[in-house]
């Protein structure tokens, strides 16, 4: 009976099928899957390649039968499938740098449906060489991660301490993740700005500026939030501001850096941009985006004093590798003038003036 059941139910929806499509559209839903069924491994760009067909399909069949068709020919579920519609819908743009990347279907799908503004951080972040999950996605596009709250709006309902310290842990999460985005996004900007110069080509600052500046600004601004604490001014009436982070602290020193790039006439002239990127930007956008350790001003001393040093001590080996060549050619000079005559040659000399 249930066999039964089966092949009527197959046979009723062919029929409505066949009411309701024409035999183009019938053979292009066929060709639609065999095409995905011939895909292997979901790369990136296949990825893309399974949003077009089902942007195809859809523009055939209405949501209901594009949903079975869905489960039917591609088996997974219709909300995936709406997700891949997404990706080659919503992010055509990013196409070439996403493929070039590798960038897991998952991760597209938060991608597909952020704002556009959140986009371009995270892909700068991939491109800078971070692991991003898709949690962190999330978080950096504003996508707030499943907590036991249901939702952020019944988090900040909570009362008490424990209610502001989850509506800060909320906030926090979410300006650490944009501002980690940013600021990749400005390192790659400015990795990229100083690729011409192992070409002995100039680095372009005006078009750098115009690119970061206002990342810059931005980060500033998240930097304090996140970190740097409340200051009362002296006049009880102004509002308070955020305070400098510790003097010859690292985050300090990024404090001021970014202050300094989100102001075009702070920037160092043409004299010393290059050095400045070179010994201030890129260690302190690294230390921030990739964690890797300052160099200190000690450390700086140390190396340099060692470096005098092994210069100072292979300048000596070469003066005594010098003196002791010009000591065996004089030692040899000496030995040749000393050296008594052959009387053989006395004999062939005397002959000679005879003759």
């Amino acid at each position: 009976m249930a066999k039964y059941m089966h092949k009527m139910r197959q046979a009723i929806a062919e029929t409505k099928q066949g009411r309701t499509l024409s035999r183009a559209q019938q053979d292009e839903l066929k060709w639609l899957g065999d095409a995905f069924r011939s895909l292997g491994r979901r790369t990136t760009a296949q990825a893309y390649e399974v949003g077009d067909y089902l942007s195809r399909a859809k523009s055939i069949l209405p949501e209901k039968e594009l949903g079975a068709w869905i489960k039917e020919v591609c088996k997974f579920t219709p909300k995936t499938g709406r997700n891949y519609i997404a990706v080659h819908t919503n992010l055509m743009d990013y196409k070439e740098r996403l493929e070039a990347a590798a960038v897991a279907p998952t991760i597209l799908f938060v991608l597909a449906y952020a704002e556009q503004q959140y986009v371009e951080p995270v892909i700068a972040a991939i491109e800078a060489g971070e692991q991003l999950t898709v949690a962190q996605v999330k978080t950096m596009v504003g996508v707030a991660a499943k907590t036991r709250v249901a939702s952020p709006d019944e988090a900040l309902n909570v009362g008490g301490i424990a209610g502001l310290r989850k509506a800060a842990e909320l906030k926090t999460s979410q300006d650490m993740a944009q501002f980690h985005g940013l600021m990749a996004a400005v390192l790659k900007r400015v990795e990229v700005a100083m690729e011409p110069l192992a070409k002995g080509r100039a680095v372009k600052k005006g078009q750098l500026q115009d690119a970061i500046i206002y990342d810059c600004r931005h980060a500033h601004d998240l930097l304090n939030s996140i970190a740097a604490p409340m200051k009362a001014e002296m006049v009880q009436s102004m509002n308070w501001r955020p305070a400098r982070l510790p003097e010859g602290s690292a985050w300090r020193k990024v404090q001021v850096l970014l202050h300094r790039m989100g102001g075009a006439d702070d920037w160092p002239d043409r004299t010393g941009f290059v050095d400045w990127l070179r010994g201030e930007v890129v260690p302190l956008m690294r230390f921030v985006v990739h964690g890797e350790p300052l160099v200190s001003a000690d450390e700086d001393l140390a190396t340099a004093e060692g470096d005098a040093v092994e210069f100072e001590d292979r300048a000596q080996k070469e003066r005594e590798v010098t003196l002791a060549r010009i000591s065996s050619v004089l030692n040899g000079a000496t030995t040749t003038s000393s050296r008594p005559s052959d009387p053989r040659e006395s004999q062939r000399a005397e002959s000679a003036a005879a003759a």
